[in-house]
């Protein structure tokens, strides 16, 4: 039985409009992007939309652009945007809201920050470490670098050497962090100190930092409030020191694995000094009726000393810290005239 006019001509438009729908729908190949590109390899860039790196034919270098490719009916219509100039050998890619990646050009490393937030990020990458990685603690970002051998850290908006590659392992680099507004001072305190790392007391704020000579690897501590400005507040002296605790009136300091305590500069100024030698093997610091006595352990066992002058207040015989007696000597808490 013959169908009726209408009925072909309406599934004849039907059929007309599911090719037209399959020809636009069809997706451009990534051989013609790179064609009208003159690129010759392409990533899509995972979870970005419409972000590739592309290899460029002419020079072998590796960039970043936005693509917009689809058919106009028929036509195929290839629209792009450089993101990041073709001037790497390798690149990689921002993923979970990290600040920069890793760019190579010559078996050398440098930092790509992200190009959406800063404008000129290919010209700032400076590809001169052997190897770099990133990690990430507490929503931090650090960025361990490898030069000679040997590992340090940068900060990776400045390109500042925070640590001077001088460690055998990565994990083994103290993960420095220092605020925009110290960063000038912690340049120039760096140079004038001859330091190779310099760490800030983060929990003071108020521009107190330790820094271990670059030659003697001895740490001493130090007050800057400006570039001109520093102050010793323990000399270069010691295997590692302690920040002082809010008002203490010292801290601990360590030299071939024994401690001793060092007099706060801000209690006692030109009569600061090491007051305890660092002789002992642990100390404990006691609240004895609203005054500060010190407990250390020598030969393995504790007794109190005075951490004003040095001074032994007790035998050496007690196992534990609750053998020790109750610490009735008087603690001076001023250095006599």
């Amino acid at each position: 039985m013959k169908q009726p006019i209408g009925v072909k001509k309406t599934a004849f438009i039907i059929s007309l409009f599911l090719f037209s729908s399959f020809v636009i729908a069809q997706d451009i190949s990534d051989k013609q992007i790179l064609k009208h590109i003159k690129g010759k390899e392409i990533e899509w860039i995972t979870d970005e939309n419409n972000l590739a790196k592309v290899k460029m034919k002419s020079t072998k270098k590796w960039g970043v652009y936005n693509i917009d490719a689809y058919y106009d009916l028929d036509e195929a219509i290839i629209d792009f945007d450089e993101v990041v100039a073709p001037k790497f050998d390798s690149i990689g890619w921002f993923k979970n809201m990290e600040p920069f990646t890793i760019v190579k050009i010559k078996k050398k490393y440098g930092i790509l920050l992200n190009p959406y937030e800063i404008h000129d990020a290919a010209e700032r990458a400076n590809c001169i470490y052997d190897a770099i990685k990133m990690k990430e603690v507490d929503g931090r970002y650090y960025a361990l670098v490898k030069q000679n051998e040997k590992w340090g850290l940068v900060d990776w908006f400045e390109d500042i050497v925070l640590v001077d590659p001088t460690f055998d392992n990565p994990e083994d680099v103290p993960l420095v962090w220092i605020e925009g507004w110290a960063k000038d001072m912690f340049v120039t305190s760096k140079k004038k100190l001859k330091a190779d790392i310099l760490i800030f007391d983060e929990s003071n704020g108020d521009g107190v930092f330790k820094a271990r000579n670059k030659a003697t690897k001895k740490w001493g501590m130090y007050q800057s409030l400006g570039e001109n400005d520093l102050t010793t507040l323990i000399p270069a002296k010691y295997d590692s020191i302690r920040f002082f605790g809010y008002n203490s009136k010292y801290t601990a300091v360590y030299n071939k694995g024994k401690v001793g305590m060092h007099l706060s500069y801000w209690s006692y100024n030109e009569n600061t000094k090491l007051s305890v030698p660092c002789i002992y093997e642990e100390y404990k610091n006691f609240d004895a009726d609203g005054v500060l006595k010190l407990a250390v352990k020598k030969d393995g066992k504790w007794g109190w000393v005075n951490w004003l002058t040095g001074k032994e207040q007790s035998e050496f015989k007690y196992e534990t810290l609750d053998d020790l007696p109750y610490p009735y000597y008087k603690q001076d808490i001023w250095i006599e005239d």
